[in-house]
This record gives C-alpha cells, structure tokens and sequence, in this order.
C-alpha cells in the first residue's frame, strides 16, 4: 500500500440488508437499521474482487463487501 494510502480516512458506507441502498450515513431502511460496511481506502486491497489462489475471479463484489459478516476478522487474511 503506497503511503498516501496509509493517511487516508476509510470509506464508510451503510448498506440495506433487504434492497442493498446504500448511504454515507445510518439510516433506516425496510423497518431495520442498515448495516454499517468499512469499505476501506481508495486502491487498497479490500476493494479489488474475490480471487482464488488460481487467479479465477471468483466474484465482482469488493472483498469487504462479500466480507461485511466477518465481524473482527480482515478480508485480507482469506
């Protein structure tokens, strides 16, 4: 991770478990708070998509998002 990377703040984003909106802040959404998602740095790793030890792109989804649940656990240790 470059330098500048390591200065910057953390996106953070509130997702919609039911239709997946998303918000810069916590809101309600279908009755239910949504949920809170560290989406991480601009370029930093936990932005890119799933891949396996191949290379095989195993999903377009940001790593912290397919990772949202992992609560204490980082996207990066898969």
């Amino acid at each position: 991770m470059e330098e500048a990377q390591l200065n910057e703040p953390h996106r953070i984003v509130y997702r919609c478990e039911v239709c997946l909106r998303a918000s810069a802040t916590a809101e309600e959404c279908h009755g239910r708070a949504m949920v809170h998602c560290d989406a991480g740095c601009a370029g930093d790793e936990c932005t890119q998509p799933v891949i396996d030890i191949e290379g095989h792109l195993l999903t377009r989804a940001p790593r912290w998002w397919v990772f949202r649940h992992r609560r204490g656990t980082s996207p990066l240790s898969e």
